[in-house]
């Protein structure tokens, strides 16, 4: 794997405010804890103390980062894509993330392919996965202002538009374009996406909420859905070839 963890201390207001447990540590020392028992192969005890530190409440990239090193070592491979996946979430542009991400995932059982996109939209997930969506949300404006003040300039001065001005129009309009459907896209997917990872070995995909209804198919540890719905203990997720089904909900964890 790529860095194995993220040893930097927590700085998070909320880790200032949080309960202390019994024993007197703060967060920071318990997230310390598990660095040190990590680097000590001990990683059962180092999962547990960033588990404690999350428990806190703490929204953290480099603890979830943390969380997937130690359960990988585990061989939980479910576990660690799930915190992976967390972190990717809270740092879409982190390089470590990423790539240990990607790493954990070629360990899967299943292959399952979205159907291949268009050059726009692959466009588009470039920059998703390349910028975050602070920046993107940034380039967005200044492309707006740029798209603006070009126009405004041409508008104030004589005769229409030449050639190069035409082009430079043309660039300026078609990097908007792809940025505000990145930022869009990104905020949809942070905010409206659940997706889900597949916890045990394997879990069948029936075509409804209960056992009494027929298996369609079988899904195995690592694999990352989406979640559609949900009913009593059960979820209703779709994979990334457009099929879906139902699986207990016990099953999958959450991102």
């Amino acid at each position: 794997m790529n860095r194995a963890i993220r040893a930097a201390a927590l700085v998070l207001a909320l880790a200032l405010s949080a309960r202390v447990p019994a024993r007197g540590e703060t967060p920071e020392e318990t997230f310390s804890r598990g660095n040190a028992a990590f680097e000590k192969g001990r990683y059962d005890e180092a999962a547990e103390a960033y588990r404690t530190v999350l428990r806190y409440g703490i929204k953290d990239a480099r603890v979830e980062y943390n969380v997937g090193c130690a359960a990988f070592r585990l061989g939980q491979l479910g576990e660690a894509i799930l915190h992976f996946e967390r972190a990717r979430r809270l740092a879409p542009t982190d390089p470590d993330v990423r790539a240990n991400l990607e790493f954990a995932r070629s360990r899967c059982y299943d292959r399952v392919e979205a159907p291949e996109t268009a050059g726009p939209i692959r466009m588009v997930r470039t920059v998703q996965d390349t910028v975050g969506p602070g920046r993107q949300a940034a380039a967005v404006v200044l492309l707006v202002w740029l798209v603006a003040g070009l126009v405004a300039w041409r508008s104030s001065r004589p005769g229409g538009w030449n050639a190069a001005q035409g082009w430079v129009l043309a660039g300026l309009l078609l990097l908007l374009a792809v940025a505000a459907a990145s930022w869009l896209a990104t905020r949809d997917r942070l905010e409206g996406v659940q997706m889900a990872v597949v916890l045990k070995p394997s879990a069948e995909v029936r075509a409804g909420p209960g056992e009494s209804n027929a298996v369609l198919f079988t899904v195995h540890e690592g694999l990352t859905i989406e979640v559609r719905s949900e009913r009593q203990d059960w979820v209703q997720v779709s994979l990334p070839n457009g099929l879906n089904g139902w699986v207990p909900e016990e099953a999958v964890g959450k991102v």
